[in-house]
């Protein structure tokens, strides 16, 4: 399934993707709509966050990122 992810400093060798921390856990938001996405993203820089990029990725590689990391993946539908 393709979705939406927020990543900061895109194609670079600082990129990072959004993430928000619950309690003690880290989570990564996967949009399933790209306006969604996109809202979001506006919603951050009014909060002085740095511009975010609207990347589409395969839910399987966010998932297993989040393996990796030890983060949680969650789709906002």
């Amino acid at each position: 399934m393709r979705v939406f992810v927020l990543l900061f400093n895109a194609g670079t060798d600082n990129e990072g993707i959004h993430s928000l921390r619950v309690g003690d856990r880290n989570v990564v938001l996967m949009f399933e709509n790209e306006d969604d996405a996109t809202r979001y993203g506006l919603m951050l820089e009014a909060q002085d966050f740095p511009s975010p990029t609207v990347e589409a990725i395969d839910s399987e590689e966010v998932e297993a990122f989040c393996a990796d990391c030890n983060y949680e993946a969650k789709l906002v539908d």
